[in-house]
């Protein structure tokens, strides 16, 4: 049978041993591991939020009355598109008539229409700009945007508006825009057709 002085002995020994403090050394060097793994994870967690984010279309929300605007801007909940928007006729003169035809929009919601062009857009040039010998073309010296008019979309979402062009600026081959409402909620539908406008 062991000695009862021996084996408590080797209690307290052991005790001892558990309740001991590691080196002052190995403490730092713990702690400095579990910064880099806490920095480690941050980097991680970070670079994952930047990867799952949403992108997002372009185009802002249109103005029923007519008149100047700013360019467009990304916004969330925008989309864009230039597939189902038609233009009759495609071709006419600063203050013609343009008729536009499209889809894609919530049942009775305002379709705004508008002509937008970009920085360095060709302007059309006047009569007596086209006799002048040797003149470059004149150039856009900014983006804008003009709100035309609006309609509401019809119970299929279609639509149809009769729009008539500024005559200034006048812009060679500007964009014409239809901005509505989709049927999922909190969207909104960009379409552009392109256009081409010759001097009156």
């Amino acid at each position: 049978m062991a000695d009862p002085e021996h084996s408590l002995r080797n209690l307290v020994e052991e005790g001892t041993r558990a309740s001991r403090q590691p080196p002052v050394a190995d403490l730092r060097r713990r702690a400095r591991r579990r910064r880099t793994f806490r920095g480690a994870a941050t980097v991680a967690a970070a670079a994952m939020a930047v990867a799952v984010l949403p992108l997002v279309g372009s185009g802002r929300s249109g103005s029923s009355a007519p008149g100047p605007t700013a360019p467009s801007a990304l916004q969330p909940g925008v989309t864009e598109s230039t597939k189902s928007l038609v233009v009759s006729p495609a071709e006419t003169v600063p203050g013609g008539t343009i008729t536009l035809e499209g889809t894609g929009c919530a049942l009775g919601k305002p379709v705004s229409f508008g002509i937008r062009w970009d920085r360095g857009a060709k302007l059309s040039l006047s009569m007596e700009e086209q006799k002048a010998q040797g003149q470059p073309q004149a150039t856009a010296t900014a983006g804008g945007s003009y709100a035309l008019t609006s309609v509401n979309a019809r119970a299929t979402g279609s639509f149809e508006a009769r729009v008539t062009l500024p005559t200034t600026p006048v812009i060679n081959k500007p964009r014409l825009w239809a901005r509505c409402q989709t049927p999922a909620p909190s969207h909104q539908l960009t379409q552009y057709v392109s256009i081409l406008v010759h001097s009156a």
